[in-house]
């Protein structure tokens, strides 16, 4: 058996060993959650639970396969098969067996990107829509317009209209196409990515039978990141935990960065609305980062008007003080970055001993440029496939 006391944090030990019912853990950054997940799948397991009545969902499905490698490790003579991968990835899984339920083949297929522009296209083209004189939106920009309608249950004219307002004029024709393109999915019998989700859902909201035998078969739900799921997302975990309720959501409403692809963070600030007899914990030791960039990160955590109240508290030593510097732009932004870095070089600090970190690819454009015309020496990690 697992000494749980002494390999786990006390506020870990709490989430891990708790029963059943609605469970929240609010999980700030560096606190073990990943290590808190895979213990109480470990604890689950030792307690009785038949792996196959376990389902975890994250958010790639590496994840899942490192924390079922973990339990794997944890737990000795583990047998059988968790149920653990991303949402996607379940909600194929259970279409496969009941899509002919939904009038689909159960062999259908599942178009890519590339593909649904394809689709997207042959019915512009019935449509006899003239792009070139109107300017149309491409066929990439229109797929983003259906997806981002689908994942946040927000009108297509509504979406065009907050988020692509140049095509409003276009709204009718917009509309037209996506219907269109729809149609020739079920035609085809093909799912694209959005679609595993929805018709997911649907399956399980008119299908209850189905429901009842997925409930009984998924006795605890595990989710992970929950603060980046969508309104599908959020639904469909409701659903499949309905007939139990041992529904364990795991997540930081401070580190939502996905509502451009349709995730509401509002999901997991809601959950006790939604289950008012849920439990909260709170993983608040940071093993990351040190006392002074807590300090500032909690500062600024605090200011969010709709939150749950929360304090990082530092393992590791004092360190440096943290700096914020406001520039004018991204050019002024790289300008500073490379001077400091010379500035450090010329100090003798090497430059393999430096890192510059930045939330997406496209943000270094302007500092490699940058980078280029100081003769200063560097690698990229990001952008490379």
């Amino acid at each position: 058996m697992i000494e749980y006391a002494k390999e786990l944090n006390p506020e870990q030990y709490r989430v891990v060993t708790e029963g059943g019912g609605p469970l929240l853990v609010l999980a700030g950054a560096g606190s073990g959650k990943t290590r808190t997940l895979t213990y109480r799948v470990a604890h689950l397991l030792e307690s009785g639970i038949r792996p196959e009545n376990i389902l975890l969902a994250t958010f790639t499905n590496k994840a899942a396969r490192s924390m079922l490698g973990r339990v794997e490790s944890l737990v000795q003579h583990y047998t059988g098969k968790i149920t653990g991968g991303t949402f996607h990835s379940i909600a194929h899984r259970i279409l496969r067996s009941y899509a002919f339920r939904l009038g689909y083949n159960n062999s259908f297929s599942i178009v890519d990107s590339e593909d649904a522009r394809q689709i997207i296209g042959s019915a512009m083209a019935e449509l006899k829509i003239d792009t070139k004189l109107t300017k149309f939106p491409k066929n990439n920009i229109i797929a983003e317009m259906i997806s981002l309608a689908l994942n946040t249950e927000t009108a297509l004219e509504d979406v065009i209209s907050s988020r692509y307002p140049f095509f409003l004029h276009l709204s009718r024709e917009i509309h037209q196409i996506a219907c269109l393109y729809n149609q020739k999915k079920k035609d085809l019998s093909v799912m694209d990515f959005d679609d595993l989700l929805a018709n997911c859902r649907r399956l399980l909201r008119e299908q209850p039978d189905i429901l009842q035998t997925l409930s009984r078969r998924f006795e605890h739900v595990l989710v992970d990141e929950y603060q980046d799921t969508n309104i599908l997302q959020a639904d469909l975990v409701d659903l499949l935990a309905s007939g139990h309720r041992n529904l364990m959501v795991v997540g930081d409403d401070s580190q939502s960065i996905y509502s451009f692809r349709g995730a509401n963070f509002e999901n997991i600030i809601h959950f006790p609305e939604r289950y008012p007899d849920c439990k909260i914990f709170k993983l608040e030791t940071n093993y990351r980062s040190t006392p002074e960039i807590l300090h500032l990160a909690n500062l600024s955590i605090n200011n969010n008007e709709n939150q749950f109240p929360k304090a990082l508290r530092a393992v590791r030593n004092k360190g440096m003080r943290p700096v914020i510097v406001s520039a004018q732009n991204v050019l002024k932004q790289a300008d500073f970055v490379a001077q400091r870095i010379a500035e450090l070089s010329r100090i003798g600090v090497p430059f393999c001993e430096m890192a510059v970190l930045y939330r997406a690819h496209y943000h270094s454009m302007e500092v490699q440029m940058e980078f280029v015309r100081r003769d200063i020496p560097f690698d990229i990690r990001s952008g490379i496939r």
